[in-house]
């Protein structure tokens, strides 16, 4: 039924919202009439303004009339006054989730759900199902290069989607192959406990039908003791370590941005057995996995090998994962959307691929993620060699006394001499000496930092 073209208002509060403009993109395309509102005028409103939807900038209850329905994100309070005034007129409030959920009923579903490289994954297995002339369609929560957006309507029975773990709404998503990239602890403000989040994940394994198939890292410590206790539904592993896994990971190599590496296939997935070689256009060990977890899926779904293989070795990224913005002098300067120890670590090993001479400038993103992790980030943040901390990016929390960008500057100084604190002094001024060295330049961080970096490019290009 969601499939049908129909006169149906559809309103989306927060539409700006990487999530929440990916799906209504899609409902436009699929002849929805799509309306929203937002803050503030972002990339992501410019870019569905441009397409002919609707959205107002600001929260008002006269923007809630004449719609059959609202969608709001975890991201909006309860207590937003579109949300009020939908209850009072009494029109339907549907969460982001339910609303992707409500699309995925349709189609034959490969959910990417993990702590990290979600996003990767998710474009990775698009591209093989593009490239394989699937006509997928595509929910993805970062901008997919090849499309210059995060979404894609087809008209094949496929979709992939970028299965959100944060708020626990990837258990209400309906799919039949489910990949697990790795298991950090991580959103406790939302399961309180370890124990809540590996529950949450070996629900999302048994909420597969019993055809349904699991794609999971048995490299990761956390998700290694889930799989363990789950019998209940297939599941293939993979792994660099254990050659015994399902599909085993050997002869790893970096060479200039590619990475090669060769698949062993222990058991048949889907009539595909034996050793094969592969190359994908990127850089890191954790692109090794995020890839090897595409390729499965990929078999799955039944893409051929020659098809897979042009898939990776074409790709060209997401935006924000370690994306080339320039040259200024002789330093290259990236964009890279890490913001936890481990992406921050996976980063840096993928960087020195290219150059092992690296700066970073790093955001902190939110108040309670440093408290939570503060240990973790001394820890990886004290192995630059030059490193440049900015004030610590709210995301609408209050600040947490003792977790903010400073606390985390004085513990580093006692380690690493080479660390500055950036405060309130103008950045351009501060790094530009940097970019007179044969250099690479990261500006990392999950908040504002990215309008930074394409400001210091554009500044001194």
């Amino acid at each position: 039924m969601i499939y049908k073209k129909n006169n149906l208002k559809i309103y989306f509060i927060g539409i700006g919202g990487i999530g929440m403009s990916g799906i209504a993109e899609l409902m436009h395309e699929i002849g929805y009439t799509v309306l929203g509102s937002d803050k503030i005028e972002n990339e992501n409103v410019k870019r569905l303004k441009k397409i002919g939807i609707k959205i107002k900038i600001g929260h008002k209850r006269t923007n809630i009339r004449n719609v059959n329905a609202v969608v709001f994100s975890s991201a909006i309070n309860k207590k937003n006054i579109e949300i009020l005034e939908a209850i009072k007129r009494q029109i339907p409030i549907i969460t982001r989730a339910d609303m992707l959920s409500e699309l995925m009923k349709n189609k034959k579903c490969i959910a990417v759900a993990g702590s990290h490289g979600k996003t990767t994954t998710t474009s990775l297995v698009g591209n093989i199902l593009e490239s394989g002339k699937f006509d997928p369609t595509i929910v993805n929560g970062g901008i997919i290069n090849s499309l210059s957006k995060n979404n894609k309507f087809g008209k094949g029975k496929w979709m992939v989607v970028e299965a959100d773990e944060s708020d626990g709404s990837f258990l209400r998503l309906p799919h039949e192959i489910s990949i697990i990239t790795n298991l950090d602890i991580e959103h406790l403000d939302y399961y309180e406990t370890s124990k809540n989040l590996y529950s949450a994940f070996d629900k999302f394994i048994i909420n597969l039908p019993f055809y349904g198939t699991a794609i999971v890292n048995e490299d990761d410590k956390n998700l290694k003791k889930i799989i363990h206790e789950n019998n209940t539904r297939k599941i293939i592993t993979f792994s660099t370590k254990n050659k015994k896994s399902n599909v085993f990971i050997k002869n790893i190599y970096f060479k200039n941005e590619f990475i090669y590496f060769k698949l062993i296939f222990n058991i048949p997935i889907n009539k595909r057995s034996g050793q094969y070689s592969y190359k994908i256009k990127a850089i890191g060990l954790h692109n090794v996995y995020n890839g090897t977890a595409s390729i499965i899926a990929g078999h799955l779904a039944g893409v051929k090998n020659s098809y897979i293989k042009d898939a990776l070795k074409n790709y060209i990224g997401v935006k924000r994962r370690f994306t080339h913005l320039g040259k200024i002098n002789l330093a290259n300067i990236y964009d890279d959307y890490a913001h936890h120890p481990t992406e921050i670590l996976a980063t840096l090993s993928g960087a020195k691929q290219i150059n092992k001479n690296i700066t970073v400038v790093f955001q902190p993103h939110r108040y309670s993620r440093t408290k939570v992790l503060f240990n973790d980030f001394v820890k990886i943040l004290s192995k630059i060699k030059k490193l440049y901390l900015l004030d610590t990016y709210p995301a609408g929390e209050k600040v947490l006394k003792g977790y903010e960008s400073k606390n985390i500057y004085l513990k580093l100084k006692k380690i690493n001499k080479n660390v500055v604190y950036v405060g309130t002094k103008n950045l351009n001024k501060v790094i530009y000496d940097q970019t007179k060295k044969n250099n690479i330049i990261i500006f990392m961080g999950a908040g504002s930092i990215t309008k930074l970096a394409h400001s210091f490019v554009k500044t001194n290009e």
